[in-house]
């Protein structure tokens, strides 16, 4: 969690938010990144958010009950 929001959430946001543009967000993020190191400025912001967008959903696993008696 970042914050008091969940990273499920924060990544729910920033998809709609990219959607509402129409373009590909990977895409878009490549060429901001590439702008910016031809021109020498710092890019680790976008890269984290380009990996974080290209980055496989985890699988939410069950936990087992703690105790229980079989």
């Amino acid at each position: 969690m970042i914050g008091t929001k969940k990273l499920s959430t924060i990544r729910k946001q920033i998809e709609a938010a990219i959607e509402s543009t129409g373009a590909d967000p990977i895409r878009r993020l490549e060429q901001q990144i590439a702008t910016a190191k031809r021109k020498g400025e710092r890019s680790e912001v976008l890269e984290g958010l380009q990996r974080f967008l290209s980055s496989p959903r985890k699988k939410q696993l069950r936990k087992s009950a703690a105790g229980t008696k079989t």
